[in-house]
C-alpha cells in the first residue's frame, strides 16, 4: 500500500509537467444567456452542459465545447463564460446536483494562494523575499543559505516530505509507513516536522537547480503565520477569499468538501483518508495544499489575480517569473500562459490561464474526483 500511496503522489507531481487538458470528448450542449458570473447559469438534471452561443467563441468551443470530465469544468474569459460542465451526479448530501458550486479539494493548486499571500506581505513591508529563512527558523542549520525566494521558486534544495518521504524522514519499511499514517491523519506537529527537516540533507546548493518540493510551500505557510500573526486559513479568508467574493472557499477545513469520492478503498485501508474518502489532515496540508473551493470561486480568484486586484504590477512580475522551471505557485506554459495541477487521494484539479490576443485571458479550471 505504501508503494500505491507514493506512486499516487509521484503521479500527481509528474502531472505538473503536462500542459494538455485531459478530459474526454462527447456530451450535449445547452445554449443560454451568457454572463460574466457563473452564478447566472443554471444547469438542470437533463442538461449538464452550457455553452455560450456567441459566435466569437466558436474556436474555443471547437476545442472545449463537447468535453466532459469526472466532476466539473469551466472555460471563461476576463468578462464572460464560454462553457460550463458538471457531471450527472449528486454532492455528498445525496440530493444536490454537482454544479459550479461543488466544493473540491484542490491540493497543490493551493500553492498559488500561498505565493500571493507572501507577495502581499512583501508589498506591506512585512517581509522581503530575499530574506534568508534562518530569520524565521533560527534552529535550521541550512537556513542562512536559503531565501524565501528559493522557497517560492522550488529551488531551495530541501527534500519533499511527500514525494521523497524516505529521504525527508530518514526512515524506511514499516517505520516509514507508520510515519506516513501519522502525517495523513495530522498526528505530526509543526515542530516535529521542522525538527525532522532540520536533520534532512539538502539535495543541492540552494538556487542551483529546481525540484518540485511541497516542503517549500509548507515553510511559506509557516512564514505567513509568523509575519501576519494570523492562522494561514484566517489570512486567506481576510485578504484573498473575502476580497474576491469567494464565499465557498476554505483552508484547513476538511469538513467543507461537497464532492463525492468514488474509489478509495486502498487509501482508506492504508489510513490516508477517512471513511468517506476525505482528507484527515487540515493542519499539515496548509501551504502546499489544503484549500478547498469551487469553480465559481476559483474563477473569481483567477480573474482578480490576473487583472491586478490582488497584487501590484511588480509583484505580478515576481509571481510569473520562471526560474529554472517554476514560477511562484504556477508553472510557465512556455509562452502560452500559466498552469498548475493538484491531486489529493480522491480529487484532482487543474488551473490554466492562457494568454489571448482576442480575449485577454482564457481561464480553464477542472475539478474532478478520482
Amino acid at each position: 500500500m505504501k508503494e500505491l500511496v507514493l506512486k499516487r503522489i509521484t503521479k500527481i507531481t509528474s502531472a505538473l509537467l503536462i500542459f494538455s487538458i485531459l478530459v474526454s470528448f462527447d456530451g450535449c450542449a445547452k445554449e443560454a444567456e451568457s454572463g460574466n458570473s457563473l452564478k447566472n447559469i443554471q444547469l438542470t438534471e437533463e442538461e449538464r452542459k452550457w455553452v455560450n452561443p456567441d459566435e466569437k467563441y466558436e474556436d474555443l468551443l471547437l476545442v472545449y465545447g463537447k468535453k466532459k470530465c469526472k466532476g466539473t469544468f469551466v472555460v471563461a474569459t476576463d468578462d464572460d463564460i464560454v462553457c460550463l460542465y458538471a457531471e450527472n451526479a449528486t454532492e455528498k448530501d445525496g440530493k444536490t446536483l454537482e454544479s459550479q458550486n461543488t466544493v473540491y479539494d484542490i491540493a497543490s493548486c493551493s500553492k498559488v494562494f500561498t505565493a500571493v499571500s507572501i507577495l502581499q506581505l512583501q508589498e506591506k513591508g512585512k517581509l522581503d523575499i530575499n530574506d534568508t529563512i534562518d530569520k524565521y527558523f533560527p534552529d535550521y542549520p541550512e537556513g542562512k543559505r536559503i531565501k524565501i525566494y528559493n522557497l517560492l521558486h522550488m529551488n531551495s534544495g530541501i527534500p519533499d516530505y511527500l514525494n521523497e518521504p524516505a529521504l525527508f524522514f530518514g526512515l524506511e519499511g514499516d517505520a516509514l509507513d507508520d510515519r506516513l499514517r501519522d502525517l495523513y491523519s495530522d498526528r505530526i506537529s509543526d515542530e516535529e516536522l521542522l525538527n525532522t527537516m532540520y536533520k534532512a540533507p539538502l539535495l543541492y546548493e540552494p538556487g542551483s537547480a529546481m525540484t518540485y518540493s511541497n516542503t517549500n510551500y509548507k515553510l511559506l505557510a509557516y512564514i505567513i503565520e509568523k509575519v501576519s500573526k494570523m492562522k494561514y486559513c484566517d489570512y486567506l479568508k481576510k485578504y484573498i477569499f473575502k476580497p474576491c467574493g469567494m464565499t465557498n472557499s476554505y483552508a484547513m477545513r476538511v469538513d467543507k468538501y461537497t464532492y463525492v469520492p468514488i474509489d478509495y478503498k486502498e487509501q482508506l485501508e492504508f489510513g490516508a483518508v477517512d471513511e468517506h474518502g476525505y482528507s484527515m489532515s487540515p493542519n499539515s496540508e496548509r501551504g502546499d495544499g489544503g484549500v478547498c473551493t469551487c469553480l465559481t470561486d476559483f474563477l473569481a480568484f483567477d480573474r482578480a489575480l490576473f487583472n491586478g486586484k490582488l497584487l501590484n504590477e511588480e509583484s505580478m512580475k515576481i509571481l510569473l517569473h520562471n526560474d529554472k522551471g517554476y514560477c511562484c505557485g504556477l508553472m510557465d506554459g512556455k509562452g502560452l500562459g500559466y498552469n498548475h495541477t493538484g491531486g489529493g487521494f480522491t480529487a484532482t484539479s487543474r488551473n490554466e490561464i492562457l494568454n489571448s490576443d482576442k480575449f485577454g485571458h482564457v481561464y480553464i479550471i477542472i475539478l474532478e474526483h478520482n
